[in-house]
């Protein structure tokens, strides 16, 4: 069995945020060895060694990605690039949303703001029971028309706190898939509409939330 590459160490992927966004095609170049091979091909490759497993936040053993890759030719640059960005799951900042994105707890932050409209996964930590410094409109610019968001709840206390922070991403839309996990008992009814929101077309008006049963939670939210 074929061994992995070993993760590469001389090049974190922010050195290779740099904004490509302006470049419509590749300018001729030395013709490097794997641009020999299909372009079909070409892309699995740039998949091995630029996509990560699904984010599971109890991971213990780090995976990497290579970003060297896109240093060795500008025209892989330019077609592997997207891959990077969009394939992978990115952690949004705890109180900056999609600024300052990280590729996983052990790579720096995404510094290039120009690279941010690239990433199309995030996952984001909400702490239910205390303030969060963003409000709707924060969180409507940083997520909606993204491919995925995976919100995942947590609290010090169980059943300690309403979804009151969670409301902040009610004016999230055109989201391809919304998945709200973590500490979320109590919250089914309000998770149910709430993903059915922002999952609606971009502009779209959504009726308010009003619970069929009412519960501790929807009491100690909705009365705030």
């Amino acid at each position: 069995m074929a061994s992995s590459p070993s993760p590469s160490t001389s090049t974190s992927i922010t050195d290779t945020d740099t904004d490509t966004t302006s470049i419509s095609s590749p300018s001729p170049s030395p013709k490097a060895p794997l641009l020999t091979i299909p372009l079909e091909l070409r892309l699995e490759i740039y998949s091995y060694l630029l996509s990560l497993p699904p984010y599971y936040k109890y991971e213990y053993r780090p995976s990497h990605v290579h970003p060297n890759l896109l240093l060795a030719n500008r025209q892989i640059n330019w077609e592997a690039t997207p891959l990077l960005y969009a394939s992978n799951t990115f952690l949004a900042h705890p109180t900056l949303l999609a600024s300052f994105p990280r590729l996983r707890a052990w790579y720096m932050p995404i510094r290039v703001e120009s690279v941010v409209p690239r990433i199309r996964r995030f996952h984001i930590q909400v702490q239910l029971d205390c303030d969060v410094p963003y409000d709707r409109r924060d969180v409507a610019r940083a997520f909606s028309g993204i491919d995925e968001l995976t919100i995942d709840l947590v609290q010090s206390m169980f059943m300690g706190s309403g979804y009151t922070n969670l409301r902040r991403f009610e004016a999230v839309r055109g989201v391809h898939r919304v998945t709200i996990l973590g500490s979320t008992t109590g919250f089914d009814e309000y998770i149910a509409w709430l993903q059915k929101a922002m999952t609606s077309d971009p502009g779209a008006a959504i009726d308010d939330f009003h619970p069929l049963h009412p519960n501790w939670a929807d009491h100690l939210t909705l009365a705030c």
